[in-house]
């Protein structure tokens, strides 16, 4: 949901300007990092929800998913306030240009005091989504993603674009009010799905203050190790901009709209994920340990042919698809060479990601950390150290330092699926 909705503003926003673009970029990269805080209830709620159902207990279930979105809403307005406390020092940071610092500072601030219910309408969809309810969650997503195409124009443009009625002309602030409207038109529908009377949890009011602290304990100690991952993993790519910035604003830009497509390109990959995550879990539950095996290695087949064929006609049309995001015709130039290169590992990256199912369904989340933190910290900054510092490369080396952490974390996926500590994680489940 998240990246649908970055990929929206910044196809309307790239039509502000490249100087736009690089704004929301720099901001977007904070703000994940602060949203990092969501995965640790939302990485372990997927492993004790799927698990619950999957061995038939409804009632824990309900207990995990009050408990899930009460804390959920804790961690959210404390990511509210430190992003919005800490978001003009950190920009400053980053870039001098006065520009690029307003445009953040315009998109930024009203998402960030957002964060409380983006994060609260992601539980509802992870709960749906482990009751065996992908319906739901697809059509809530789909009429918000709606919403959102519909208002970005309207609010960001004083002639809305190829229909020329009037607009509200708000600049880059009226793509983050577009979106905040979105996202809680989702959260006030996902929230009557809760409450109302088909409910699979019948949940009410009083279940949010039930805490369960053997419920909590172990949704937050699987999601720790996935959150800190998380953390890492964003940290890295925060201090990765400070060497994508020694290349000029429209270098940024570029980057920037590079990371929105290569988000939409792997959203095939993140929804085969998800679903199979679940899957995995629920044969967890139900003690099927083999066919729990089996899911993650269909997912990775699957998503190994879908991200090839998505990896040849993207090589084909990169600078094409770059364009559809700028007016700029370097940043096209710029952003184009570096997808191309980038794109060619897609398909490995879906091969280990689908194997990597089986860690998330048993709860053994040791290995994204470990991947992580080796392919971006001790493998793809110093690469882009050396290109930028000490080599001076031109920007387009910049995809080498991506290539080289993919090949690194893939490696490390692989050593961990074949060595089977995961399986540690089943018997000790079954042991609780």
């Amino acid at each position: 949901m998240q990246t649908f909705y970055s990929l929206v503003d910044m196809i309307w926003i790239g039509r502000i300007s490249a100087v736009a673009v690089a704004g929301v970029t720099v901001f977007s990269s904070l703000y994940f990092l602060v949203g990092s805080l969501n995965s640790i209830i939302g990485g372990g709620s997927v492993t004790v929800l799927s698990q619950s159902f999957g061995s038939g207990d409804k009632e824990k279930a309900r207990t995990a998913i009050a408990n899930t979105f009460a804390f959920k809403l804790l961690v959210g307005i404390i990511a509210a306030i430190v992003l919005s406390l800490a978001l003009e020092p950190l920009l400053n940071h980053f870039t001098d240009d006065p520009q690029v610092l307003n445009d953040a500072l315009a998109y930024g601030r009203i998402r960030a005091i957002f964060m409380p219910i983006m994060f609260s309408s992601f539980t509802v969809t992870t709960a749906l989504r482990c009751s065996g309810d992908s319906r739901s969650p697809m059509y809530i997503t789909l009429l918000s993603a709606v919403l959102n195409i519909v208002l970005d124009p309207i609010f960001i443009f004083d002639k809305v674009p190829y229909i020329g009625i009037p607009g509200l002309g708000l600049g880059v602030f009226g793509a983050a009010l577009a979106t905040v409207i979105s996202v809680t038109l989702s959260f006030i529908i996902s929230y009557w799905l809760m409450f109302g009377p088909k409910s699979v949890y019948k949940l009410k009011l009083s279940d949010f203050w039930n805490i369960d602290w053997s419920i909590v304990y172990r949704i937050v100690k699987i999601g720790i190790p996935q959150a800190t991952s998380q953390m890492l993993r964003n940290l890295a790519n925060v201090i990765m901009l400070g060497f994508i910035t020694s290349y000029g604003t429209l270098a940024l830009a570029a980057w920037g709209i590079v990371s929105r497509i290569l988000n939409l390109l792997f959203m095939p990959i993140f929804g085969l994920m998800q679903g199979s995550g679940t899957v995995v879990g629920q044969n967890i539950g139900a003690k099927q340990y083999d066919r729990a095996v089996e899911s993650s290695n269909i997912a990775s087949k699957i998503g190994f042919l879908v991200m090839m064929v998505v990896a040849i006609l993207g090589y084909k049309v990169a600078p094409q698809v770059v364009n559809l995001f700028t007016d700029n015709g370097e940043v096209t130039k710029m952003g184009g060479e570096v997808l191309r290169i980038i794109i060619i590992s897609m398909p490995f990256v879906a091969l280990y990601m689908g194997k990597a199912t089986i860690f998330t369904g048993t709860g053994y989340t040791l290995p994204f950390l470990i991947s992580g933190v080796v392919g971006q910290w001790i493998v793809q900054i110093p690469v882009m150290y050396l290109i930028t510092k000490l080599w001076n490369l031109p920007f387009v080396y910049l995809a080498a330092s991506n290539i080289a952490y993919t090949v690194v974390e893939g490696v490390l996926i692989f050593y961990f699926f074949a060595r089977g500590n995961w399986k540690a994680k089943v018997q000790e489940k079954a042991v609780e």
